[in-house]
C-alpha cells in the first residue's frame, strides 16, 4: 500500500471521527474487543434477536449492561481483562445496541433472552454480573436458574432494598419528574444531566458531541426505553416480590462511594439484607466498569477467582 493511500484512508477515518463520533467510537472498541478474543454473534429468539459478544475459555461469565449504551460499551475494558481467564459473554439487553424484540418492553422479556442465551451457548454454571438496571435482570436470572447459577454480583444496582423515597431522592437531585425522562433523554442537554448524573466525563463534552450520542444511543429507540423504564417502575412492586425468597447461590455487592444515582447507603442496605460483602470503590461513581475500569476489573477477578474481597 503506497503512502498516499495511505494518507487518504487516515484522512477518511478523522473525518468519520468528527462527523459520527459514537459511530466510530463503538467500531473502533469493537475491533479492540475482537484482538482481544472476542466474536461478535446472534442469538434468535421467537420475536427478535439478541446481539452479543463471547470470547474464552474457562469459567462462564455473564456481564449484563446498565441501562445505556450497550455490552461494549459498558464493559470494553473490563471483558478484554476477565477473558483471559475466562469464558466471557457480553450481550446487548433488547432494545439496546443490536438487540431488538417485537415483544413489549419489559424486565421479563429481558430475562427471557438472556435465559435463552445461557441455555444455548454455556452448558455448566455461570457466575452472573449485572450493573445497574442489568442488576434487576441478574436477580430475576438468578430467581430462575438457582442450579446454574453459582455467583452473583450486583454491581450498583439496589435490587429488593430501593423504596419509593429513594426513588423521590433521585428525582429531586436530578431535578426531573420522572425515571424515563432522566434515564431517556429528549435532547443533548438530557445526555449531559444524566452524564453528569452517572459520573461520567461526557457531562463536559462540546454541544456536536453531545448530540451525536443523543442520535446514536437514544433518538431512534426513545419510545421502547421509555416503555421499558415505565414497566420498570410500574411493575416495581411484583418485581421485588419475585425476588422475596433467599438466594442460594453467593452473593456480593459493588458499589462506588460517590455514586449519585445510587447512594453508597443503598448498597450497604441491600449488602446487610443479602448478607452479601460489599465491595466499596473509591471515588467510583455510578458507571464503574466505564469511568473506573481498572478497579472494577481487579474486585471482578478477586471476586470471581474465589477469594475473599477485602470488604
Amino acid at each position: 500500500m503506497n503512502a498516499y493511500l495511505i494518507l487518504l484512508l487516515l484522512l477518511a477515518a478523522v473525518v468519520l471521527a468528527c462527523c459520527f463520533p459514537s459511530a466510530t467510537g463503538q467500531y473502533m472498541v469493537r475491533i479492540y474487543l475482537r484482538l482481544a478474543g472476542f466474536h461478535s454473534r446472534r442469538l434468535s429468539l421467537e420475536q427478535g434477536e439478541l446481539a452479543f459478544l463471547e470470547g474464552g475459555q474457562g469459567s462462564s461469565v455473564l456481564l449484563i449492561h446498565g441501562f445505556g449504551g450497550d455490552g461494549p460499551a459498558s464493559w470494553g475494558r473490563v471483558m478484554a481483562g476477565l477473558v483471559r481467564r475466562h469464558h466471557v459473554l457480553v450481550p446487548d439487553l433488547l432494545w439496546f445496541g443490536r438487540s431488538h424484540a417485537a415483544t413489549a418492553p419489559s424486565l421479563l422479556a429481558q430475562a427471557d433472552a438472556l435465559e435463552a442465551l445461557i441455555r444455548a451457548r454455556i452448558s455448566g454454571p455461570v457466575q452472573l454480573v449485572g450493573l445497574s438496571y442489568g442488576g434487576f435482570v441478574a436477580l430475576e436470572l438468578a430467581r430462575r436458574l438457582p442450579q446454574q447459577v453459582s455467583q452473583l454480583v450486583i454491581m450498583a444496582s439496589p435490587g429488593m432494598v430501593y423504596t419509593p423515597e429513594d426513588q423521590q431522592d433521585l428525582l429531586l437531585r436530578a431535578q426531573v419528574a420522572s425515571a424515563e425522562q432522566l434515564f431517556v433523554p429528549d435532547d443533548p442537554q438530557g445526555v449531559a444531566r444524566m452524564m453528569a448524573m452517572v459520573g461520567s466525563p461526557l457531562a463536559r463534552a462540546p454541544q456536536f458531541l453531545l448530540k451525536d450520542v443523543w442520535q446514536f444511543y437514544y433518538r431512534d429507540r426513545a419510545p421502547q426505553l421509555r416503555a421499558l423504564m415505565q414497566e420498570l417502575a410500574t411493575r416495581q412492586q411484583q418485581h421485588l416480590e419475585r425476588h422475596s425468597q433467599p438466594l442460594t447461590m453467593p452473593v456480593a455487592i459493588v458499589w462506588g462511594s460517590q455514586d449519585e444515582i445510587f447512594p453508597l447507603d443503598i448498597g450497604q442496605r441491600l449488602a446487610l439484607l443479602l448478607d452479601a460483602p460489599l465491595i466499596t470503590i473509591d471515588g467510583g461513581t455510578h458507571v464503574l466498569p466505564v469511568v473506573f475500569a481498572v478497579q472494577t476489573l481487579a474486585a471482578l477477578q478477586e471476586i470471581l477467582q474465589g477469594s475473599s474481597p477485602q470488604v
